[in-house]
């Protein structure tokens, strides 16, 4: 049997940068290290092991989906017939609305999280992904949280 995929030691350093990328990814190696308080060459070696190891696996900017046009969010929960993975993932590449996607236990098998233009762009969607079963979604209100990995 094997471990977890990251079945390795982090410190509270390692947590540190971490926190502090989490806050700014677009933060100088500099600001970082002077963050953390270590110096450049040591910083850049542990924030290049974190990256090896899958810890830190991108570096993103957050966006408001309604300034690009998409003011429409949607959460939809799918329950597939059989095996569909595969046919999931092939809408998945197609479709760059879906801005997320779990696949999760129970009598639901997937989570997707949607952003739209209008209505018809959601139910174009949607009814994409309920050829594969039973579907059900919901419009999002407001997004009340969208949080940083706890680094503790």
């Amino acid at each position: 049997m094997t471990g977890p995929r990251h079945a390795f030691a982090i410190d509270a350093t390692d947590r540190r940068i971490v926190e502090a990328i989490q806050t700014d990814g677009r933060m100088s190696l500099t600001a970082l290290a002077s963050a953390v308080h270590l110096g450049i060459s040591a910083t850049r070696v542990r924030l290049q092991a974190l990256e090896q190891r899958g810890v830190v696996s991108g570096y993103t900017a957050r966006v408001d989906a309604s300034a690009l046009g998409y003011p429409l969010r949607a959460i939809a929960r799918l329950s597939v017939d059989g095996f569909q993975d595969a046919r999931v993932f092939a809408i998945l590449d197609e479709e760059p609305r879906i801005v997320r996607c779990s696949r999760i236990t129970g009598e639901i098998c997937f989570v997707f999280e949607i952003v739209a233009a209008d209505m018809a762009d959601l139910e174009r969607i949607t009814l994409r992904l309920a050829e594969l079963g039973t579907m059900t979604t919901d419009l999002v209100y407001e997004l009340l949280v969208e949080r940083a990995v706890p680094t503790r």
